[in-house]
């Protein structure tokens, strides 16, 4: 398991097991149930805890390459050429330059007193909230670390948008975390080298998450790049499986969706993901933000059947 050092997998191994088409369940169940320890509360509780934490560690340790405080300019560029063009459907030449975000935070409403009210971003700008999860993606930690402290560029605002569903750069947590438990957890529970992990529906409702288009889909970079990889998705992202006409919705779609063969690959796409995480805690904690890591793995750990 990936950081086994530093997260307690073993809670996982001990609270959870495998279990395929238990009848009790309509439709039967296949997944991850509990094991029913007595302590078992307090043992996933101490196990979001030390999550945390070492996502804090390397949190920590990412944000002192950096300086405290970075001038804020007015103006210029925010990102390279090379990686404006590796990127045209997220980044352009005006999303590039920093006036354009400083201007588009700018509010044409005023108070009662005729004061404008401060900058901010609303659902209007997740082509924003889209650039942001690039650089987070591209390590461009000191370009976001500016934008954090600018006073003219709210980019907390970016974190969460929703307009029914939400789209904001929590979207980079979230993905994240659900894939980097699901993995490590089918690892620890003996149902990864087997290739059971592909049984349960959640791991069709996780595929969806990660790869399927959505409004400002930028998140999905580091999952589209593995699955391809993997030849889980072809070159124009769709779904071998399904191109062979397989039920996108059954508990098993073959061999077309494992992505464990080649664990190196696999463990090379959980250190992504980790590092994901905690940029993007160094990101929240510059805007002065609670990214919730204790609540998220929750909402990712198995359900207690």
């Amino acid at each position: 398991m990936h950081q086994g050092h530093n997260i307690p997998w073993d809670i996982i191994t001990s609270n959870f097991k495998f279990v395929r088409e238990d009848k009790r369940f309509t439709p039967a169940f296949s997944g991850l149930a509990s094991t029913d320890r007595p302590n078992s509360e307090q043992e996933l509780a101490h196990f979001k805890r030390k999550f945390a934490k070492a996502i804090a560690i390397f949190s920590e340790t990412e944000r002192a390459k950096y300086p405290q405080q970075i001038p804020p300019p007015q103006s210029g560029l925010l990102f390279s050429n090379e990686l404006r063009d590796k990127y045209p459907a997220y980044l352009d030449e005006r999303n590039q330059r920093l006036e354009h975000w400083i201007k588009r935070a700018q509010s044409t409403h005023t108070d009662d007193n005729g004061n404008p009210y401060p900058p901010s971003y609303y659902t209007g700008e997740g082509d924003l909230a889209d650039v942001v999860k690039v650089l987070l993606f591209e390590n461009q930690m000191e370009t976001l670390l500016m934008l954090a402290q600018h006073p003219d560029v709210p980019i907390h605002c970016l974190n969460y948008l929703s307009w029914g569903h939400h789209f904001g750069f929590s979207r980079i947590k979230e993905s994240a975390v659900h894939a980097y438990m699901y993995f490590n957890c089918a690892e620890a529970t003996n149902s990864l080298e087997n290739g059971q992990y592909a049984l349960p529906r959640s791991y069709s409702r996780l595929l969806q998450e990660i790869s399927w288009g959505m409004d400002y889909p930028a998140q999905q970079i580091p999952h589209l790049n593995f699955l391809k990889a993997c030849g889980v998705l072809d070159e124009n992202g769709h779904y071998k499986a399904v191109k062979r006409n397989l039920d996108s919705h059954t508990r098993n779609w073959g061999e077309e969706v494992l992505v464990h063969k080649d664990y190196g690959r696999l463990k090379e796409y959980m250190k992504t993901l980790f590092e994901q995480m905690y940029r993007y805690d160094v990101l929240m904690r510059e805007c002065g933000l609670d990214p919730k890591w204790e609540e998220e793995v929750g909402y990712s750990l198995p359900q207690k059947y």
